[in-house]
């Protein structure tokens, strides 16, 4: 792995950068350097796909039968089908 396929670092606290679209470090605040920053229009192009995933996620939620969620209750589980 080369260096231009690490991940950034925040110069002043180590801190991984996870969000390019912000221009300070989400740990400590930081001024991050300008060519680690999304563009604007980069930036709106993550932003339209990202609500698009987060709907696409809610429609196939809504289609789930609700007895199927992993988080139901137990006692429901136990109600509808019996001892385990």
């Amino acid at each position: 792995m080369d260096a231009s396929e690490l991940p950034c670092r925040c110069p002043k606290c180590n801190a991984l950068v996870v969000d390019r679209r912000s221009p300070v470090c989400t740990t400590c605040r930081a001024a991050l350097p300008a060519e680690w920053i999304m563009t604007k229009e980069q930036a709106a192009k993550t932003n339209a796909l990202d609500q698009e995933m987060r709907a696409d996620h809610a429609a196939s939620i809504r289609t789930l039968a609700p007895r199927s969620d992993p988080n139901m209750p137990r006692i429901i589980w136990l109600m509808d089908m019996g001892k385990p």
